[in-house]
C-alpha cells in the first residue's frame, strides 16, 4: 500500500512540475498586466472565490488594521455556531462597551432581538453593540469570542491575524492582512444566509420589548446601491470599514457567469477603496475565468485490493471528494480539456475509507494543468484472516502451554520421587549409624565390668 501511494505521489509531483512549466508563459503575461494597475491602497488582493487562486496582490502579507471588515469573521463564527434561531438579550457590557460616537443602532440594556436581526445590524449598519451581543451569545464573553476568532483564522490558513474584539474598533494588537482577510471572506461565502445579508440594501427590525418603533437599516456598500456612481455589474455586496487609524477598508464580492471574485483593500482615503476595487474587478474579469473541469460523478476508477499472497479479496472505487474547478485565462476553451487517471493495478490491504489510492491529471491541448487525488470509497481490511491466524496461534499457544504444564508437573513428580529416595537412604544410613553407636557403647560397658 505504501509503495502504491508513493508511486502515485511521485506521478502527482511530476504533473505539478509540468503544470508550472506549461503555464509559465501565461503567468508572465499576467504579471506584466499587473504592473499596469495603479492602486492607491496600501495593501490589496484579488482572489478567485471558488479556487482560492490569487489573481493580483499588493503588500498582501502586510499587517493592517481592518476596522469593521472584522465583522465578516464575527458573522462567520455566528453562522458556524448554529444559533441563528436564538434571541439575544443585550447586556450592560454589550451596550456600553463601545466607543461613544461609533456605529450603532441604539440598542438598550436588556433589549431583545433575534440573532438573525443582529446579523443584519452587524453587516448592514456595522452596529458595534450588535457585534458584542453576538460574541456573548456565541461564546459567553467577548474575550472568549476574540480568542475563538483568532484560532479560527489560523485554522483557515491565516498567518498574520490577531483579533481583540468582534467589531474592529481600534486596538494596536487587532490586525490582519489582505491575504488573510480574503481567506476569511472566502469561507463566509459557504453560508447562503451570509450572501443574502450582504446583498441586502434595506432591512427592517420590528418593535422589541424596549423599542416601540421599528428600526430601518440601510446597507452602506456603494457598489450595490443605485444611483451610486460606484455601482458595479455583478457586485454581490461586502463589508465596509473605517477608523481614523485604519482609514477606509473594504471587502467586496462580485460574480459574472461562473466566475466569482473577492477583492480586499486597506488604507484608502475618500472613495479610493471603491475605485481600487473596481480596478481589481475589471482586471480580474477581463483576464480570468473559473471553469469546472469535472464533477465528482465524472471521474472514478475501480482498483483491486489484494492480501499478502497477492490474492484479490475486494475492490474499491477511487473517486473525487468534490468537483474540480480551475482558474484559467479568459481565452481558455473547455472543449480542449482531456484527462488521464493514474492508478495502480492493485493495492494491498488494509485500505481505509478516504485513503488516497489514485489520481487524475487534466490536460489542456496536451499540456498538464492540474492533478487531483482520488480516494477510496470504503475500507477493506484483513480482519477475518487476522482472526483466523489469531485462533490458530491461540491453539498453538494452548498446545504449547498444555505441554509445558504437563512437563512441569512431570518434572515436579520426578524431583519428589528422587528426593524421597535420597531421604530414605539418608534416614537408613543415620539409623544404621545410631544402631552401630549403641552396640559400640554396650561393648565398652561390658569390658569395664
Amino acid at each position: 500500500m505504501k509503495k502504491n501511494i508513493l508511486l502515485i505521489f511521485l506521478a502527482t509531483i511530476i504533473s505539478l512540475y509540468s503544470v508550472s512549466t506549461a503555464w509559465a508563459e501565461t503567468e508572465q503575461t499576467i504579471k506584466n498586466n499587473e504592473d499596469t494597475l495603479e492602486l492607491n491602497s496600501d495593501a490589496a488582493i484579488l482572489m478567485d472565490a471558488t479556487t482560492g487562486e490569487i489573481l493580483y496582490e499588493k503588500n498582501s502579507d502586510k499587517k493592517e488594521y481592518p476596522a469593521s471588515i472584522t465583522k465578516i469573521m464575527t458573522a462567520l463564527l455566528a453562522f458556524e455556531s448554529d444559533k441563528m434561531e436564538e434571541t439575544i438579550t443585550f447586556s450592560h457590557d454589550a451596550i456600553f462597551g463601545i466607543e461613544p460616537g461609533s456605529s450603532h443602532i441604539a440598542l438598550q440594556e436588556g433589549e431583545q432581538i433575534t440573532m438573525e436581526q443582529a446579523m443584519y445590524a452587524l453587516l448592514l449598519r456595522s452596529a458595534n453593540e450588535a457585534a458584542l451581543g453576538i460574541a456573548e451569545q456565541v461564546d459567553g464573553s467577548v474575550e472568549k469570542f476574540a480568542t475563538h476568532m483568532t484560532e479560527r483564522a489560523k485554522e483557515l490558513g491565516c498567518k498574520n491575524t490577531n483579533f481583540i474584539n468582534p467589531n474592529g474598533l481600534h486596538d494596536e494588537n487587532h490586525y490582519t492582512t489582505a491575504y488573510d482577510m480574503a481567506l476569511i471572506a472566502k469561507e463566509a461565502l459557504k453560508f447562503e444566509d451570509f450572501k443574502n445579508i450582504i446583498q441586502t440594501t434595506y432591512y427592517e427590525i420590528p418593535p422589541t420589548n424596549q423599542q416601540e418603533e421599528a428600526r430601518y437599516l440601510y446597507g452602506q456598500h456603494q457598489m450595490i446601491k443605485p444611483p451610486s456612481i460606484y455601482v458595479y455589474e455583478g457586485c454581490e455586496g461586502g463589508k465596509t470599514g473605517f477608523t481614523d487609524e485604519a482609514q477606509n477598508t473594504l471587502v467586496t464580492y462580485a460574480k459574472r457567469d461562473n466566475t466569482e471574485l473577492i477583492a480586499v483593500v486597506f488604507q484608502c482615503k475618500g472613495a479610493q477603496h471603491y475605485e481600487d476595487t473596481i480596478q481589481l474587478f475589471d482586471y480580474g474579469f477581463s483576464h480570468f475565468k473559473t471553469v469546472k473541469l469535472s464533477s465528482t460523478s465524472e471521474v472514478s476508477q475501480i482498483v483491486s485490493v489484494v492480501n499478502e499472497k497477492g490474492e484479490k479479496i475486494d475492490s474499491v472505487l477511487a473517486k473525487l471528494k468534490e468537483d474540480v474547478y480551475q482558474t484559467v485565462p479568459i481565452d481558455f476553451e473547455i472543449s480542449k480539456i482531456t484527462r488521464k487517471i493514474n492508478a495502480p493495478e492493485t493495492i494491498s490491504a488494509p485500505v481505509y475509507e478516504d485513503d488516497m489510492v489514485a489520481s487524475v491529471s487534466f490536460y489542456y491541448e496536451g499540456n498538464p494543468i492540474t492533478t487531483m487525488e482520488l480516494f477510496a470509497d470504503h475500507a477493506v481490511s484483513l480482519e477475518e484472516n487476522v482472526v483466523t491466524a489469531s485462533i490458530q496461534n491461540d491453539k498453538k499457544v494452548d498446545s504449547t502451554n498444555n505441554f509445558s504444564s504437563f512437563y512441569t508437573i512431570f518434572s515436579i513428580f520426578i524431583f519428589a520421587v528422587i528426593c524421597s529416595i535420597i531421604s530414605f537412604f539418608v534416614a537408613l544410613i543415620i539409623c544404621r549409624f545410631i544402631s552401630w553407636r549403641r552396640r559400640k557403647r554396650r561393648r565398652l560397658a561390658r569390658r569395664r565390668k
